[in-house]
């Protein structure tokens, strides 16, 4: 998918709101679709950490690796090499949407509802339903399992996505109850949300993951779709109210990874008094599998992996505006 190609993507009619998810699709209020609950993980904040991804984001990354975090709702994923042919997929599905043609597997993406009955037969998961309707309670049962090390460990649970905070109410009503569990907690944001969604999560919050992907506005909105003029404001905000930030930047080749556009991440970083570090995240290609599964085309087939050379200039370029850096978060 050429720059162009995804631009035209960019503008295809949005999905449509939490909100209107709960309203159409029947997941019950008090529940958000739930993409993975991941315990004992090490990047993301502090400490051994349980990382809880909820579905849908406001931003359409060109270099997203995680496509399926992207809609809110839950979505059918395939897997063709762990197909038996059995077939038991093809009569469940009440929308006909699911064919076996020469012993592979394949899906008609239009008529889907991603109801999951074909998923529900497949025993192999060559068909797999990515994402769950969860409670706030179902989450806090799952983290309390692994308090001792979060304990001995100075971690904790970190809320990540998609986009936590894309509902506020939820999110904030999790946030609270691990709190009162004694247990800390971090979020994982693009911060392209209202600033009341993010007020409304401070009092709870030990600190966050804040995603910066270009200084300029313009070449900001072409690669994801959006302005950083709302994430820059609230990320300003925030430090203001001295909550900790972990800068995340994704490194891009020939995207954002110039000499400039690097100055200007730091001079941002260094002019917010609560950063902790910056996060160097280098390109990988570890979601290609994953925009197979959902049948969409890979956007950064082309690009080359970045050598660590490379990495490690732009990480002595960044400490030396004074900010302490992590390769790799």
């Amino acid at each position: 998918m050429s720059l162009t190609e995804h631009q035209d993507w960019l503008n295809q009619p949005p999905r449509g709101s939490i909100t209107e998810l709960v309203r159409n699709t029947g997941i019950a209020a008090g529940k958000r679709v739930v993409l993975a609950v991941n315990r004992m993980t090490i990047h993301n904040g502090p400490g051994i950490r349980t990382l809880i991804l909820l579905k849908g984001c406001p931003l359409r990354c060109l270099w997203c690796s995680t496509p399926e975090s992207q809609e809110a709702e839950p979505e059918i994923a395939l897997y063709p090499a762990k197909c038996t042919g059995c077939a038991r997929c093809i009569p469940a599905c009440p929308l006909k949407a699911i064919s076996l043609t020469d012993g592979v597997i394949g899906i008609d993406r239009a008529p889907c509802n991603n109801c999951g009955r074909c998923a529900e037969v497949c025993h192999p998961e060559a068909v797999v339903l990515l994402g769950r309707p969860m409670t706030v309670e179902d989450l806090v049962d799952l983290a309390k399992k692994d308090k001792v090390f979060y304990k001995h460990s100075g971690g904790g649970v970190t809320v990540s996505g998609g986009e936590p905070l894309l509902s506020p109410e939820f999110t904030v009503g999790l946030l609270r109850s691990l709190k009162e569990e004694g247990i800390p907690v971090g979020v994982d944001t693009c911060g392209h949300v209202p600033w009341r969604s993010v007020e409304s999560a401070l009092p709870f919050v030990d600190f966050f993951l804040w995603d910066i992907k270009h200084m300029s506005p313009e070449k900001h909105k072409k690669l994801t779709g959006v302005s950083n003029q709302l994430i820059l404001s609230n990320a300003r905000a925030v430090s203001e109210r001295n909550i900790p930030l972990y800068i995340r930047f994704p490194v891009i080749p020939g995207y954002n990874d110039s000499e400039e556009n690097i100055r200007a991440t730091c001079e941002m970083a260094r002019a917010l008094s609560s950063v902790v570090e910056v996060d160097l995240l280098p390109l990988h290609h570890l979601g290609k599998a994953r925009y197979d599964s959902l049948t969409r085309d890979y956007p950064i087939a082309g690009l080359s992996l970045i050598p660590d050379r490379l990495m490690q200039d732009m990480k002595e370029l960044v400490e030396s505006y004074g900010l302490k850096c992590v390769i790799g978060g």
